[in-house]
């Protein structure tokens, strides 16, 4: 598992453009098989889901989704990702 982990890693960098396919949805967020890492978890939580144009729902689940990595969650070992552009910049 440690070797997929550092393959899907590389394979999705921070701030790359990735895809995937929705395998389970939550009130909080969706759980996506990203393409090349079926292996590994992408997760896109509801607060990093801020498409345009607006829609009001996560993407059901079979739903392809286009997304940009966020970060590498190495505790959950989850590749996060958001959609759109952050709610908040830091600023």
């Amino acid at each position: 598992m440690e070797d997929e982990w550092e393959d899907a890693k590389l394979r999705h960098p921070v701030s790359s453009k990735t895809h995937g396919v929705v395998r389970m949805r939550r009130p909080f967020g969706v759980f996506i098989e990203l393409d090349g890492s079926p292996e590994v978890i992408g997760f896109l939580d509801i607060a990093s889901y801020n498409p345009h144009p607006p829609v009001l729902d996560l993407p059901e689940v079979g739903a392809s989704v286009s997304a940009e990595v966020a970060f590498h969650d190495e505790q959950k070992r989850q590749i996060r990702v958001r959609v759109g552009e952050p709610f908040w910049n830091g600023s």
